[in-house]
């Protein structure tokens, strides 16, 4: 099992929280077929950079959260069987 985490977007200042975003919508539906580095969930930070959750296996998509969510750097979002 591949766990894909929410990434760290724009800088964050030295001793602060990992920065904090939202997933903004999947690409992928849950349960669907994916394969390495295929464009899964677009993300937004606070900031407003924009990101993707990339596959890093190939397998089949399981969607740990919502579209909406606001989420910290490194949070699961999703698991590749």
């Amino acid at each position: 099992m591949t766990e894909l985490v929410f990434p760290a977007l724009g800088r964050r200042p030295a001793g602060r929280a990992p920065m904090r975003g939202v997933l903004v919508r999947w690409l992928a539906a849950d349960g669907s077929a994916v394969h390495v580095g295929d464009r899964l969930a677009e993300v937004r930070a606070a900031g407003g950079d924009v990101g993707w959750v990339r596959a890093l296996a190939t397998g089949t998509l399981w969607h740990q959260v919502r579209a909406g969510e606001v989420l910290s750097a490194g949070a699961v979002v999703g698991l590749i069987d």
